[in-house]
């Protein structure tokens, strides 16, 4: 799949990098690794993220290399400007949000690069998917290091070690593989400081955030038994504490600090009346399988989609699919332990 990759940046000079709306520090430091990357290739790479680059992470754009989307002055001609647009850590073209109709319009070869669980990605002239990465970074790494050799311009290595971690929950989930690891180590060796890293990506919270996150906390609803903790937040609750999306990252993991809870889930209110829901699971259920019914994705222990709204019309669907999950994936892990613990032969 790298070599293809290759190939394909080969052919084209000026290439457009986007990622998802509300980028994460995967999709950013994936962005900005694969620009320096571009750059060292001789390519002239650019960078478009909507609607902007979270504050947490501004400080890995060391060359002011982003632009936020801006469609009625800066980027009016988007569309004209590259020879080949590259979406990076989203492979559903819906994913841009307000750029969408961009990408839709552009005449120039389309591509992907994710590593999320997606069926054969449509839209694309070409894709480069592989859901066995922990991160977009990670491939980004495994195509760029072996070509420019070591040590990495640091500022890329620091954008490489953001979308590991913030993938893996600074090495916390279950993604986290020894492969992981061991490429965190290279980029540390490289001169990645690991906890000013750390500092800057999760010790930037705000007073709004840490009052919404309260507000979310004290009406969490406990369901299917306590398995299933979800939070709800409104538009009406952000506004009323000045929040913004930033603010949410992070919050769905919460209910997982809970010993009986299996799932966490947070449904929130966005701008154009629809209902974003985003699923974690410790490790027993499929939430993946669950925001594909509503036409999302991602990993078995982390997914979201996008639903119509109202809110309660919304909950009722998640709470019922949410639950029927459960029930399905925790009496088939009980049926195997059964068959386990029936197959060991007993001592005389």
């Amino acid at each position: 799949m790298l070599d293809r990759l290759q190939s394909f940046l080969n052919q084209h000079r000026r290439v457009l990098l986007t990622t998802h709306e509300n980028p994460d520090g995967d999709g950013i430091g994936a962005c900005l690794a694969l620009a320096h990357y571009l750059r060292f290739l001789g390519k002239e790479p650019r960078i478009v993220v909507s609607p902007s680059v979270p504050g947490n992470l501004r400080w890995l754009d060391t060359e002011g290399w982003i632009e936020p989307y801006d469609p009625a002055r800066v980027h009016a001609e988007l569309a004209v400007w590259p020879d080949a647009w590259l979406l990076v850590d989203a492979s559903e073209p819906r994913r841009l949000g307000l750029m969408h109709p961009v990408f839709e319009a552009t005449k120039a070869p389309r591509a992907c690069l994710d590593h999320h669980l997606k069926e054969a990605p449509k839209g694309f002239e070409a894709e480069f998917t592989d859901p066995k990465a922990t991160a977009s970074g990670e491939l980004v790494y495994d195509l760029a290091a072996p070509r420019m050799g070591l040590p990495l311009p640091v500022a890329m290595a620091e954008a490489i070690y953001a979308s590991l971690i913030s993938d893996t929950g600074n090495f916390r989930f279950s993604n986290s593989t020894g492969k992981v690891h061991r490429m965190a180590a290279e980029l540390i060796e490289q001169g990645v400081q690991p906890a000013r890293s750390y500092q800057r990506i999760y010790l930037q919270d705000t007073p709004s955030k840490v009052k919404l996150w309260g507000r979310a906390l004290e009406r969490m609803e406990l369901l299917s038994d306590g398995r299933f903790g979800l939070l709800v937040i409104s538009l009406e609750d952000m506004k009323a504490f000045g929040a913004t999306h930033d603010d949410l990252d992070e919050l769905v993991q919460q209910p997982t600090r809970l010993a009986s809870v299996e799932v966490a889930g947070l449904l929130y209110e966005t701008e154009d009346g629809l209902i974003k829901l985003s699923l974690r699971s410790k490790e027993a259920v499929d939430v993946n399988a669950v925001c594909k019914l509503f036409g999302g994705g991602g990993h078995r222990l982390a997914s979201g989609a996008k639903l119509d709204g109202p809110m309660q019309a919304a909950k009722t669907r998640v709470v019922a699919a949410v639950s029927a999950r459960l029930e399905q994936d925790l009496s088939r892990i009980k049926v195997e332990q059964k068959d386990v613990q029936t197959s060991v032969p007993i001592p005389h």
